[in-house]
């Protein structure tokens, strides 16, 4: 394996600088579980899950805003001082919110769920950026398996842990065990290597997509990414409104989110390391960009057709979605880039990563604010995945011109 030439090629140091980093994403992805079902759980109970898309919508502007004085923050502070003082922030408002819950006050109970979302993406934007600054590209592109397979590995973990501490102390000892577990990553940042702050791109990203073909060509990647996000929040609707009417309690509710996470993350790990290899080596990247909305597509049309729709097949197919997103997609999404020079790679990331995705995310929140019957959800489901396969039609059309 590269992975174990690049530890056997490497120096003391390089190796510790790596372990520490290796805890520290490992801990971060496997706490999420405990926020995420914790908060969710606590949200539902103070105002139910139809009010999920407008928390949503602020969830995104929060995290703009984060995210905004976040970069600010690094071009004069060190990653791990800012990854610092983003984990004490969060496990302060978390802690808030599960003490003002337990007095009867549930506005921190809304705002815990917003900021669970803006917490994990900090977390992770730090960690993977740092990643990107300290080591070489090619060490890098070694080291992304194994980032993946420990993120998965702490998701399935924390899953259980969930599970198992909500069944036997209950959903605020869930969040409060979470809490210590936001900050318990700080330990190990503190000890990895220092680096000079990141540099911050002055020229426009976009700048370098300087032809129509390629603008054409990027577009049809964030169309893509826009499409994915709304499939999946719908789905994510779905699943918690069938999942609030199953579930009444809440200490209930947060072992079965923990399950679900588990399940998720074992899925997506056998995806990313057995079916995956595999999949690239064999399948054409047309062919596998058409199969991830067409096996959509099935799974959503046997739901439609079931005779008794319950929680169960709905929860089924919010895993598969979340999932395939989180290998096949995510996977996909990164091929496109491939055949882009460097700055072109760059503009057409921040456009779908950052842009795209955010602004995609926030439009259907507002969508399903006012559209949240079961049959126009799932009619804007297969519409959206119609249009996704002609989108992908039209992108390796255009791939077969620009990249011959």
């Amino acid at each position: 394996m590269k992975f174990l030439g690049l530890l056997k090629n490497s120096d003391r140091d390089f190796k510790k600088n790596l372990l520490f980093f290796f805890l520290s994403y490992f801990f971060v992805l496997f706490n999420y579980p405990l926020i995420r079902a914790s908060t969710t759980s606590l949200f539902f109970e103070a105002y139910g899950a139809k009010s999920t898309p407008a928390a949503w919508a602020w969830a995104v502007i929060f995290l703009s805003i984060s995210v905004f004085f976040c970069n600010r923050l690094q071009r004069k502070q060190s990653v791990q001082l800012v990854f610092t003082v983003a984990s004490i922030l969060s496990a302060v408002i978390f802690l808030a919110g599960s003490l003002s819950y337990f007095q009867g006050h549930k506005l921190f109970a809304y705002f815990s769920f917003i900021w669970k979302e803006i917490c994990i993406v900090i977390q992770i934007h730090l960690l993977l950026g740092y990643a990107n600054n300290y080591f070489n590209k090619t060490d890098f592109r070694i080291l992304v398996g194994p980032i993946g397979a420990l993120g998965s590995l702490g998701g399935i973990l924390g899953g259980l842990l969930t599970s198992s501490l909500s069944a036997s102390n209950g959903t605020l000892v869930v969040l409060q065990i979470g809490v210590i577990f936001v900050i318990f990553p700080i330990a190990f940042v503190l000890f990895t290597k220092r680096i000079n702050t990141l540099s911050v791109e002055q020229k426009t990203p976009v700048a370098s997509l300087d032809t129509p073909d390629l603008r054409k060509y990027v577009f049809y990647i964030c169309c893509m990414v826009a499409l994915a996000q709304f499939i999946i929040n719908i789905a994510d609707f779905k699943f918690n409104l069938a999942f609030e009417a199953s579930v009444l309690t809440s200490d209930l509710r947060t072992a079965y989110l923990g399950n679900v996470y588990t399940l998720t993350n074992g899925l997506s790990f056998i995806f990313q390391f057995l079916i995956l290899p595999f999949i690239l080596l064999k399948v054409s990247e047309k062919n596998l960009h058409l199969f991830i909305p067409l096996s959509y597509l099935a799974c959503l049309i046997a739901l439609m057709l079931s005779p008794q729709i319950g929680l169960i097949p709905i929860a089924s197919l919010y895993i598969y979605f979340k999932a395939s997103d989180y290998s096949f997609f995510s996977a996909g999404k990164e091929i496109l880039y491939q055949p882009l020079k460097g700055p072109q790679k760059y503009g057409a990331k921040y456009l779908t990563d950052m842009l795209v995705y955010r602004s995609s995310k926030a439009l259907i929140a507002v969508v399903l604010i006012y559209l949240q019957t079961s049959s126009i959800l799932d009619m804007m489901m297969v519409g959206f995945l119609c249009v996704w396969l002609l989108v992908v039609v039209r992108l390796f059309s255009l791939h077969r011109k620009l990249f011959p």
